[in-house]
């Protein structure tokens, strides 16, 4: 009997890892994501490349990083910018330039540490990421607007936002 609640309580754990990782990230979500972007002071303008980061690691985070390349686009016009998607490995967080994002999709907690350390800002749909820090910004869309900053983490990568921007955050 055990044996089989601790089978059953894997696939359970396994099923919500893979739906967390599968979270459906809109185009609206990636419009308030590049607008995000337009307000960091001396930020980019024009095409922005968003490292889509995965982890062989955790279940479904490929497919999901596919998905938000494909909400992208050839390229996703939000704001001053343009979002050109690129899917990466989370082992490549650190090849990506400062003038650059990188997109980190719901589920990869287990990542945390590597996605931290990277230099270029760390946007996400997962307001989990920006409370542990290892996201600058978190975006939801639905069922209302909410954009989150993490203070910490946007100071340890330099960043600064204009302060009209900062009537529209909740600060962490």
């Amino acid at each position: 009997m055990q044996k089989k609640l601790a089978v059953l309580f894997s696939a359970v754990a396994l099923m919500s890892a893979n739906w967390l990782a599968h979270a459906d990230v809109s185009d609206k979500d990636m419009q308030l994501i590049g607008r995000a972007l337009s307000f960091v002071e001396g930020g980019a303008t024009g095409d922005v490349i968003v490292a889509i980061v995965y982890s062989d690691d955790v279940p479904g985070s490929k497919d999901a990083a596919d998905a938000v390349a494909t909400v992208l686009g050839s390229g996703l016009k939000a704001g001053k910018v343009t979002l050109v998607g690129k899917v990466i490995s989370v082992s490549d967080v650190s090849s990506v330039a400062s003038g650059q994002a990188i997109f980190v999709p719901d589920g990869m907690q287990s990542q945390y540490s590597k996605i931290s350390s990277a230099t270029a800002i760390t946007v996400s749909t997962d307001k989990a990421c920006v409370d542990a820090g290892a996201c600058v910004v978190s975006v939801a869309s639905a069922p209302k607007v909410e954009i989150y900053v993490n203070r910490s983490a946007a100071g340890e990568r330099s960043i600064n936002f204009a302060s009209a921007f900062r009537m529209m955050i909740k600060e962490i």
